[in-house]
């Protein structure tokens, strides 16, 4: 009775085993980057390889599907603004606060995001920019003029980008892309996750981390301003008043 129960137990797990079963290997070729002055951004690659199952023959116009996510693993606050004419002048009236939104945000994809797979798909993983979330103060919703006009402006600012068909297969496993980091990019850490997809289905995925770091003077008062914040302000204010007073100086002995 035991020796049966036990193969009716195995021919169970075999039976709600997924049909198929792979492996997704990735990497970065830098995992950590180093800010200072003369920093000028820089470009770092992501690479990988999907193993198909076993005994599986992955055809060149059957590759899977991949999708790169680079994204700050800090969430961070935003408050976007709307201007409105108040007779001559220019003001800040209405305006949306949105939470928890990251300070880098990068995709990229072999083709489509839509046609690899659907949206309450990608929605579940935040993949592309009308999958991010990005949410706003409690009990109220982000309306969509703002959050557009947050993405926009994240956009100019080389710190959000989304780029289809940016990810090439090198073979039918073999894949890469490139994130570019902009002069600006945040410090802390980057989170880089890698997602197969197959049949509009995740498979597999893998996620590394690249490191973010101020060098030098640039780290000093960076650090400065975390652990000391009302310091930091303070000599800002005082470094700030006496550039001006030798500015003024200055232009009263010229003339």
């Amino acid at each position: 009775m035991i020796r049966r129960a036990a193969l009716v137990l195995g021919l169970s797990a075999v039976l709600v085993a997924p049909a198929w079963s792979e492996e997704l290997a990735a990497g970065i070729s830098r995992d950590k980057i180093e800010i200072n002055s003369r920093f000028t951004g820089t470009e770092v690659a992501i690479f990988g390889s999907v193993e198909p199952a076993t005994g599986e023959v992955v055809q060149e116009n059957r590759a899977r599907d991949i999708i790169v996510v680079v994204r700050s693993d800090r969430a961070s606050q935003a408050t976007v603004r709307r201007k409105e004419p108040v007779g001559p002048i220019w003001v800040n009236r209405d305006f949306q606060t949105l939470r928890d939104v990251p300070a880098f945000y990068f995709v990229a994809s072999n083709r489509a995001l839509a046609d690899i797979a659907a949206p309450d798909v990608l929605a579940q993983f935040q993949l592309g920019f009308s999958h991010l979330e990005t949410g706003s103060a409690p009990g109220v919703q982000a309306r969509v003029a703002f959050r557009q006009a947050f993405l926009d402006a994240q956009a100019a600012a080389q710190l959000y980008a989304q780029h289809e068909g940016a990810v090439t297969f090198m073979s039918p496993s073999l894949f890469r892309t490139t994130v570019a980091l902009p002069p600006n990019v945040p410090a802390g850490n980057l989170r880089v996750t890698v997602y197969a997809f197959k049949n509009g289905e995740v498979t597999s995925s893998n996620s590394m981390t690249l490191f973010i770091d101020k060098t030098g003077i640039e780290r000093f008062l960076f650090n400065l301003s975390r652990r000391e914040p009302l310091f930091y302000a303070s000599a800002l204010l005082v470094v700030a008043i006496g550039a001006g007073l030798a500015a003024a100086a200055a232009f009263r002995h010229r003339h």
